[in-house]
């Protein structure tokens, strides 16, 4: 009996070890299977973990899910949401559309703005479109949005308006999607990519409008969030085929064009002027002396001079804020349109070299010159330097010299010089006017001058005076042969300034402000082009000098150098000119522009400018028939 009942008591705990066994690993902690606790009350932690796994088998397959449980108490409702646009309008067809325009949901009585569904003419399906019916009348259908993806980017993967099939191809044949049937993106996200309808070519249109409108925004904020609304309307595109397609792709195709250089000779006439008086000059130093000059080839130093002047000299340098030197060919002009810059010189005696400076906005903090001269003198002889200011009139000059002498060579005596007009020529003078580098001896001269400040409006410039054997060019002959030269110079009231406008080749039309005005157009331009820009435009294929087109300038009419600084649409130049590729071109401006969120700087855009969208509208003007006579 004994035996019997203790059987039974271990028969017994076996069958409650096997009831619980389903619960042991859900509750491994609490039930010892880890080793950190007894079994069923046994006081051997070793001893109930190794009965446990001689015990039980192995593990099974996890089981199927137990039913839910009871649903629970509804939580409170939360706060109503705003409000959402209005829906798609369906009806009236079988494909949904009732109308062929927002114009003509319009007249139907739709009144909020909002994403419809429209069919232009019997040749396309129909498709949503975005209509503002509030602005300037309403009826406005959202065509397109040029969306600047990345950019410092320049016409990388999708920049559909400039690389991607947009301004035009490298050949510039025309083809890209502002004048082809391309469409591209959805109407929910035309304010985080570019986007094209078919109403861009299929939707008559007389009339074009823009919104500013910030990146990855809702649709129902496009309207509230815009910070420039502007229209035209004088009806326009009814003389250029009645939409933005047919405009670019038979009136004002986006092809390259003839380079048109620069209407600006301001240097040019200036030296012209000196080249006469050049006499007068050499009349008031003493013993002058007619340097040769002698070169072989392309003409951008002197070899000797005459009477071992030079073993080699006179080789003059420019340098643009942070471009490299540039070494002068004597006679010949360049230009850098970008600054404003024009520089040229003569070889009259004496020889001048002249650099205009017009650095629109100042976006170019330094400029500099550079003349390096290998002497006959060999370090023999004297040196001296001197500098000092000169006012004539309204013009004010001043001047650093450098001269060897008594070397039994005709002497040299470099002078350095900038000379400013504030009341005629606008002129913000430099800062400073330094030596970057400057002579210590009368062989192997290097001089460099820097005028700093930004300076605008100004005359750079340099020349070689010289004197026969031994005789020193002084202080005084500087001051009096610059005096004798900014007597011609006090001559020009104005210095013409480039003229870069090519708006013969394009298609300008006036705009109505809705939101913003012109001086908030103004404020936006970057600073570097604001003299070059005038607000209150929509400037359809705006060319640069290099006759590069940009398809669109919003808000401006373009007399830049530059378009692709305040236009859209840059065209593929990475091989010759990567600063006018992609959506948003040039807008990123310079790597030393350092534009706020809110201002631009330089010819850099604001930030809150680059990222955002432009958004381009059709709308058409109904015109009444004329009656009929009698």
């Amino acid at each position: 009996m004994r035996y019997f009942l203790l059987a039974s008591l271990t028969l017994g705990i076996l069958h409650k070890v096997a009831s619980v066994g389903v619960d042991m690993g859900q509750c491994s902690c609490m039930c010892g299977a880890d080793g950190t606790s007894g079994v069923l009350g046994s006081t051997g932690v070793t001893n109930g973990a190794s009965f446990l796994d001689r015990v039980r088998g192995p593990k099974g397959e996890v089981g199927r899910p137990g039913k839910p449980g009871p649903m629970g108490l509804a939580g409170n409702p939360g706060p109503q949401g705003l409000r959402g646009e209005r829906g798609p309008v369906g009806g009236g067809g079988g494909d949904g559309a009732r109308a062929n325009s927002c114009k003509d949901l319009k007249a139907q009585g739709i009144v909020r703005n909002g994403i419809y569904k429209i069919k232009p003419n019997e040749f396309t399906t129909a498709f949503y479109v975005y209509c503002d019916m509030e602005t300037a009348g309403g009826g406005w259908t959202l065509v397109a949005s040029i969306h600047e993806n990345n950019i410092d980017g320049k016409c990388t993967a999708g920049d559909k308006w400039s690389s991607e099939q947009g301004v035009t191809d490298k050949n510039f044949t025309g083809s890209g999607n502002w004048q082809n049937f391309n469409v591209f993106g959805n109407v929910e996200s035309a304010t985080s990519a570019d986007y094209k309808n078919p109403a861009y070519y299929a939707l008559s249109a007389s009339d074009v409008m823009v919104w500013h409108v910030p990146n990855d925004i809702e649709v129902s904020q496009w309207n509230t969030r815009a910070f420039l609304k502007y229209s035209t309307d004088n009806h326009f595109l009814n003389d250029y085929g009645a939409n933005l397609q047919s405009m670019f792709s038979k009136y004002y195709p986006l092809v390259r064009a003839e380079d048109s250089g620069s209407a600006h000779e301001g240097v040019v006439s200036i030296l012209r002027r000196l080249n006469a008086s050049a006499s007068a000059v050499r009349s008031l130093i003493p013993n002058w002396y007619n340097y040769n000059y002698d070169f072989s080839g392309i003409q951008n130093h002197i070899s000797d001079g005459g009477g071992d002047m030079y073993d080699t000299g006179n080789k003059v340098f420019y340098k643009i804020g942070n471009q490299n030197f540039n070494q002068i060919v004597y006679r010949e002009t360049y230009r850098d349109l970008e600054s404003g810059v024009e520089v040229s010189s003569t070889t009259e005696h004496p020889f001048i070299m002249l650099m205009w400076i017009g650095n629109h906005g100042g976006a170019i903090s330094n400029f500099q010159i550079k003349v390096q001269s290998g002497t006959g003198a060999d370090g023999g002889g004297s040196h001296v330097s001197y500098n000092g200011d000169i006012t004539y009139q309204n013009l004010r000059a001043q001047y650093k010299a450098y001269s060897v002498y008594d070397a039994n060579d005709p002497s040299i005596c470099e002078v350095y010089f900038y000379i400013s007009n504030t009341q005629n020529w606008g002129s913000v003078a430099p800062t400073s006017f330094t030596s970057v580098d400057w002579s210590t001896t009368t062989d192997n001269l290097l001089n460099v001058v820097r005028a700093d400040g930004s300076p605008q409006n100004i005359l750079m410039g340099y020349t070689l005076l010289s004197r026969e054997d031994d005789y020193q060019v002084t202080d005084s002959h500087v001051r009096a042969a610059l005096q004798r030269m900014m007597q011609e110079v006090a001559r020009f009231n104005t210095i013409e300034n480039f003229n870069c406008s090519r708006t013969n080749e394009s298609l300008v039309a006036p705009v109505t402000f809705q939101h913003g005005d012109a001086a908030a157009v103004t404020s936006r331009i970057p600073p570097s082009m604001r003299a070059q820009s005038a607000p209150g435009y929509i400037h359809f294929r705006a060319y640069s000098p290099k006759g590069i087109p940009n398809a669109l300038c919003p808000g401006v009419r373009s007399d830049s150098c530059t378009p692709s600084g305040i236009c859209v649409g840059g065209v593929n130049t990475i091989t010759d000119d990567q600063s006018a590729c992609g959506d948003f071109a040039g807008w990123g401006g310079l790597p030393t522009d350092s534009p706020t969120k809110t201002t631009p700087d330089g010819a850099a855009h604001s930030l809150d400018d680059i990222n955002s969208s432009i958004l381009l509208f059709t709308r058409q003007y109904l015109v009444l028939p004329a009656k009929q006579a009698g």
